[in-house]
């Protein structure tokens, strides 16, 4: 395996080996700092000779880290969390019309005192500095403990994306109301389809309805759910657009050096991202073909014969779909273009669309991309491709893409 690849599956990251122990080094967090006060590192030995225990241990460590991230509150927050609890001793004294103490004995002249002491004493919780959207969700992690990985990092996603939305670093759950929520609703049809604008709800829902279950919040309804959708039904998703001369020279020559090879592939193969980083190099017929076991579709396995362009990059590639996924797109945002309808997909529309110019038959096109093929029973069940000729299929593409776009 390359350094470039290591580099994106980083299997080891946060471990050493001091003898024969794996040992946990990773540098304070900045929003933890306050939790480990005149420290650079967290360091914290895992006990054990095994690689693979050690990496099950440094997962859940970090897991842990993440949860009290999200638990560290703003400093209004903490402010105001301080307050209540020195009020706290003497709210009976304070609640008493007898007893002489008041306001000023206690807290100071402050709308963040002056919101804690309303709480406390007379249960009026309609301010800024409740119970955070972050703060919940830190709590929420912190009682299932045994939610996966790709669950938590949902819910971490639909959390930022709405935080994002508002231009706010977090936002106490009694000041979110119904309108903001169907705002931000119609802000994300622009981009996304009706399944998935439900799926950030309920996430941002089921947030809620544990600071309910908690007793932070009183009121149990949430503002997340209950909004008129079917008008998102059916929506057709945008296409995915070819990048211009510029940027695709961009993207294949600028990207991270762990992609480079992945890039190439992509354009000159037309298959999918997670096929690619999963798929098995494998001699057919004396040709060199990528095996795509399974994918998107029933059709999407199939043999990609691998065109002379990318003949020298060493099968298999190994990679982890999702971290590859995200290291392209922040590269992209960040280098080449920021419009949506342009991304790692494009490069498929790419190869296609050259297959098109070339004038090649679309049945081979479709047997290379993994699109279904055959109308009827006899070709689109029993027919076997000739691998022979889809080489020279995306020979004849490959070769069509460089004199379109990169000569």
């Amino acid at each position: 395996m390359t350094t470039s690849t290591s580099t994106i599956s980083n299997k080891n990251k946060y471990l050493k080996l001091h003898h024969d122990t794996w040992i946990f080094s990773r540098r304070v967090p900045k929003v933890l700092k306050h939790f480990y006060p005149n420290k650079t590192h967290i360091t914290k030995s895992l006990e054990t000779s095994s690689v693979t225990a050690a990496r099950l241990h440094r997962d859940r460590i970090n897991g842990q880290l993440a949860a009290k991230a999200l638990g560290s509150f703003s400093s209004d927050r903490m402010q105001f969390k301080n307050y209540l609890e020195r009020v706290a001793p003497y709210t009976g004294a304070l609640k008493d019309d007898i007893c002489s103490l008041d306001y000023d004995d206690v807290l100071p002249r402050n709308p963040i005192a002056k919101a804690a002491y309303r709480q406390e004493i007379h249960g009026d919780t309609a301010h800024l500095f409740g119970v955070t959207l972050k703060e919940t969700l830190g709590n929420l992690l912190n009682h299932k403990t045994n939610m996966s990985g790709d669950n938590i990092s949902k819910l971490k996603n639909s959390m930022n994306r709405f935080l994002i939305y508002l231009s706010v670093d977090d936002i106490a759950l009694n000041v979110i109301h119904k309108k903001q929520v169907v705002e931000y609703i119609q802000y994300l049809s622009n981009e996304y389809s009706h399944g998935t604008i439900t799926a950030h709800l309920s996430r941002l829902k089921s947030i809620w309805i544990h600071a309910y279950h908690m007793g932070d919040i009183k009121d149990k309804t949430s503002p997340f759910c209950d909004h008129q959708l079917s008008q998102y039904k059916g929506t057709p998703s945008k296409p995915k657009q070819l990048f211009n001369k510029t940027e695709l020279h961009k993207v294949l020559n600028d990207c991270p050096s762990g992609l480079k090879d992945l890039v190439r592939l992509g354009l000159y193969s037309g298959a999918r991202i997670s096929e690619l980083c999963a798929a098995d190099v494998e001699d057919v017929d004396g040709v060199k073909c990528l095996v795509i076991r399974k994918g998107k579709t029933a059709s999407a396995a199939r043999f990609i014969p691998v065109a002379p362009q990318v003949a020298d990059i060493a099968l298999p590639l190994s990679l982890d779909s999702k971290a590859a996924g995200r290291l392209f797109s922040r590269f992209k945002m960040a280098d080449v273009t920021t419009d949506s309808t342009r991304s790692f997909h494009s490069l498929r529309a790419h190869f296609i669309t050259a297959s098109q110019r070339a004038n090649l038959p679309e049945f081979d096109v479709a047997n290379v991309v993994g699109h279904q093929t055959g109308a009827t029973m006899s070709f689109g069940h029993y027919a076997r491709p000739d691998i022979k000729r889809l080489y020279e299929a995306v020979r004849v593409t490959a070769d069509q893409i460089d004199s379109e776009w990169l000569s």
